[in-house]
């Protein structure tokens, strides 16, 4: 009889202790968005982006030339010639596939500058997110700005501008964020 009371009592124990979780969530795009460092990443990327463009259509303007003298030349030339000219255009054709790859492929230049400009915030995020969740003592932070759909929020779980605060304090969110996130269900 004991040992039931025992597995009882040790039951309940536990079921409250799962049902004492919390929850909060944090919209991590309007933090990036609020932190300068972001707006400068995105600014710079930008430049990059657009600097990367000009090159490739550089290169399909020089493809186009080529094409363009090779058509005009073509009658003038024998079979090889006309041969030689036709796999220099296949070439270079090949280059700006290769290039275009190189600069916005899977792999390429544009992701690793993307990752390499943003990864440090996300991390720092992270960090901070983690700080006030150990503080306030949440089990589950879920992103709104990630991936995860959120049908509904309620402002009172988001922790958002505390998150914010806890990386630059001295930093103004300039987004308009409700300021209810402070209230909490305990």
């Amino acid at each position: 009889m004991k040992k039931w009371i025992s597995f009882i009592a040790l039951f309940f124990g536990f079921a409250s202790l799962t049902f004492a979780q919390r929850f909060c969530y944090v919209d991590s795009q309007y933090i990036l968005e609020s932190l300068p460092e972001y707006t400068s990443s995105q600014s710079k990327l930008k430049s990059q982006t657009e600097s990367w463009q000009k090159e490739i259509e550089q290169k399909k303007e020089n493809l186009v030339k080529l094409q363009t003298e090779f058509e005009a030349e073509k009658i003038l030339l024998t079979a090889e010639q006309v041969k030689e000219q036709e796999q220099k255009l296949a070439d270079e054709v090949a280059a700006v596939k290769v290039l275009q790859d190189k600069r916005y492929g899977p792999n390429g230049d544009l992701v690793n500058l993307r990752r390499s400009m943003v990864k440090p915030l996300q991390d720092q995020i992270y960090n901070a997110t983690k700080e006030v969740a150990d503080k306030r003592g949440y089990s589950f932070v879920f992103d709104k700005g990630s991936d995860l759909i959120m049908i509904y929020t309620d402002p009172k779980f988001d922790i958002s501008r505390e998150v914010l605060h806890t990386l630059r304090p001295d930093l103004k969110p300039t987004n308009s964020k409700s300021n209810s996130n402070s209230k909490t269900r305990k």
